[in-house]
């Protein structure tokens, strides 16, 4: 599974990204077009979690404990600076 709770943001950080991440899995985010940012190893595939999800409120609150467990630069806490781009 791609890691969302270190620096390693393999499809990135901004919130579109993280939303797709989680609703749709990394599979189906890559089939509909998304590819990875970063070539780094992960230990397998996000599953889909979006039938689980049951209101936007529980989805902003997972959002939010991503965001909350990020362990790296605070630059990029919500994907790459418009500096970086």
């Amino acid at each position: 599974m791609p890691p969302l709770t270190t620096s390693d943001w393999i499809y990135g950080g901004d919130d579109d990204t993280l939303f797709r991440l989680v609703t749709l899995g990394s599979v189906d985010q890559q089939k509909k077009g998304y590819p990875r940012q970063r070539l780094i190893n992960a230990a397998g595939w996000a599953p889909s979690m979006g039938p689980m999800i049951k209101n936007s409120d529980d989805l902003s609150k997972i959002l939010a404990f991503i965001r909350s467990r990020y362990d790296g630069d605070p630059a990029y806490k919500f994907g790459t600076p418009p500096s970086q781009q």
